[in-house]
């Protein structure tokens, strides 16, 4: 199979960044961290810093060129060189 595929054609969603775009949240980035089903995914980091908020899938857009840099250590743990 040839041709181009797109980010938001991935069913893959899990450590990508999500910019909410309904509810209380709207308008706040964050990284999708669980999946609870196929319908409902867990978001934390970004502007929710340590927070884990909840999210129906059509509540949020996932970028496609724009990711949150996070330290090291924080995905890790404190021992880098188990990459």
């Amino acid at each position: 199979m040839t041709g181009p595929t797109f980010s938001y054609n991935n069913p893959r969603i899990q450590g990508q960044t999500v910019f909410i775009k309904r509810g209380q949240h709207q308008g706040k980035l964050g990284i999708v961290s669980k999946i609870i089903d196929n319908e409902e995914y867990v978001v934390s980091q970004g502007d929710f810093g340590k927070d884990e908020v909840s999210f129906k899938r059509e509540e949020f857009l996932v970028y496609r060129f724009r990711k949150i840099k996070v330290p090291i250590d924080r995905v890790t743990g404190r021992t880098p060189e188990v990459l």
